[in-house]
């Protein structure tokens, strides 16, 4: 069995990194990741364009550290919308400035696209915590840039979205038909319980959390979604969401209680990623 790690973070500033975190996937079987840029924040930059430039770029280094270990990867680089209310909290930030810059990072993730050095974006999407009706406008706004990006340069976006079940599902999958882009390019990603039911049923692309829990639900549902860690690599927060070590260990005791066989593995771990991220298949 070989495994997939569609979402997962990395932290080379003051985490483990990719270069102690993939060697120890492979071990278990892993064969991809896609590596998911943090806020420049996580890495000790500052929140300015220059920031997350720099963040853009060590996820780009981190993508060939993986590489480098013998497995597949992609990189990909947002706004994540929880960064609308963290430059809300900046003196002399407006809502009109804090969209502003928003774009202007989809312009420089989109330059990037462009050149070929970046494979898809994300985080984007809204905050799945209560927050000012004003914030979460900006996120739709920065969200619907970053879909157009992604439909005009025929790449993979990961959504972080609220946990709304169909209606979530709906709200995408109606962007997605408004917009034009191929519905298995989009991922609503951390989606969980109803959430990813919903997305399932309405033909939408998705990642469960590896978590048992959470893998328990979703193995009752066909395989169309796929697995991720979410693991941020922060030392003050050790194994959130799950190590991806731990997400390969999951899915093996699903299918040593028999809720699970080999061919649906094999379904959510390469053929979807293959399908999804335009890797080929080990």
């Amino acid at each position: 069995m070989i495994f997939a790690d569609a979402h997962t973070h990395s932290n080379p500033i003051k985490g483990k990194g990719m270069k102690a975190i993939a060697p120890k996937f492979k071990e278990v079987g892993g064969w991809y990741m896609s590596v998911v840029g943090l806020s420049p924040w996580h890495y000790s930059l500052e929140p300015t364009l220059e920031g997350y430039e720099r963040s853009l770029e060590l996820v780009l280094k981190e993508k060939k550290v993986v590489e480098e270990n013998g497995l597949k990867s992609k990189a990909f680089f947002g706004f994540h919308p929880a960064d609308v209310d963290k430059l809300m909290g900046l003196e002399g930030m407006t809502p009109d400035k804090v969209l502003e810059f928003g774009m202007n990072v989809m312009d420089l993730v989109e330059k990037r696209v462009k050149s070929g050095e970046l494979d898809g974006i994300g985080e984007v999407g809204r905050q799945h915590y209560k927050t000012m009706p004003t914030h979460i406008v900006i996120a739709n706004m920065i969200m619907d840039r970053a879909l157009e990006i992604a439909k005009d340069y025929d790449i993979p976006i990961h959504l972080h979205l609220e946990q709304g079940g169909v209606v979530t599902a709906l709200d995408i999958k109606k962007r997605i038909e408004r917009l034009g882009l191929d519905w298995k390019k989009v991922i609503i990603h951390h989606a969980r319980g109803k959430s990813l039911e919903a997305a399932v049923k309405e033909g939408l692309r998705a990642t469960v959390p590896g978590v048992l829990g959470s893998l328990e639900r979703a193995v009752k549902l066909e395989p169309k979604y796929m697995v991720e860690s979410d693991h941020i690599d922060d030392p003050k927060r050790p194994g959130v969401v799950i190590y991806p070590w731990e997400m390969v260990k999951n899915q093996l005791v699903l299918l040593e209680r028999g809720l699970v066989d080999e061919e649906y593995l094999t379904r959510i771990n390469v053929d979807n990623v293959v399908e999804t991220f335009g890797v080929e298949p080990p």
